[in-house]
């Protein structure tokens, strides 16, 4: 059984979780005065017992929780399965968050990326995540035109969890340097402006595959 979700549109909001700590001062024991009396005899000598301190640690204080469910402003939903499409700026804090997802931020620094976060109600055995790359037409600027399919899946999520999923497909953003015939030295790539990954569908499988997970699989169709 599986629930599809497809997001149509930009959506952007920021969540922000954070940790607190609460110290408790120590309080610091008084030493009790001690009177001796003089004697004509052999003075003995006089022991102070000293207060014992119990030191009191600092209690953290657990961070609060992801809002539950999802805003229905921020998230697309149907049947208890919400995405979004994170903001330039969430996606930035995702990636400096989770050391993980540097190679993978390395891979859109040449290649057309995108992101989506996914939740449910209930447990997700795996995610699959579809989209097409676009980019403008060279006979109408104006509009798009579909360079391929990408696929790309994701493991296990819990209950009530968020996930952030990078789209990353073999796309290049840029075009080869072309060689100067009189020099014959090539030119630096030149970037391709305009290109996108869009009509994203988020599919809930709640069924187990024997398929590799995490993957990125893109089709080209021209």
């Amino acid at each position: 059984m599986k629930i599809k979700i497809i997001l149509v549109a930009l959506i952007s909001s920021t969540l922000v979780i954070s940790s607190t700590y609460a110290a408790t001062p120590t309080k610091k024991a008084t030493p009790t005065p001690t009177v001796t009396k003089k004697s004509t005899t052999t003075k003995k000598p006089v022991v102070k017992k000293k207060k014992k301190v119990v030191k009191k640690t600092a209690t953290p204080i657990p961070s609060p929780s992801p809002v539950w469910p999802p805003s229905a402003q921020l998230f697309t939903s149907n049947k208890g399965v919400y995405a979004k499409i994170p903001t330039g700026k969430e996606l930035l804090g995702l990636i400096s968050a989770a050391k993980g997802l540097a190679t993978d931020v390395k891979k859109c620094e040449e290649n057309a990326c995108g992101a989506v976060i996914v939740a449910a109600d209930y447990t997700c055995k795996w995610w699959e995540i579809k989209s097409t790359v676009m980019a403008p037409s060279p006979n109408d600027p104006t509009k798009k035109i579909l360079l391929g399919n990408l696929r790309t899946t994701y493991g296990l999520l819990s209950p009530k969890t968020y996930a952030n999923i990078l789209l990353i497909s073999d796309e290049s953003i840029y075009t080869p340097g072309v060689i100067d015939p009189a020099t014959g030295v090539v030119g630096a790539p030149v970037l391709r402006s305009g290109i996108s990954i869009g009509n994203i569908s988020a599919i809930c499988h709640k069924a187990e595959t024997e398929e590799k997970i995490p993957s990125n699989t893109y089709t080209l169709v021209r």
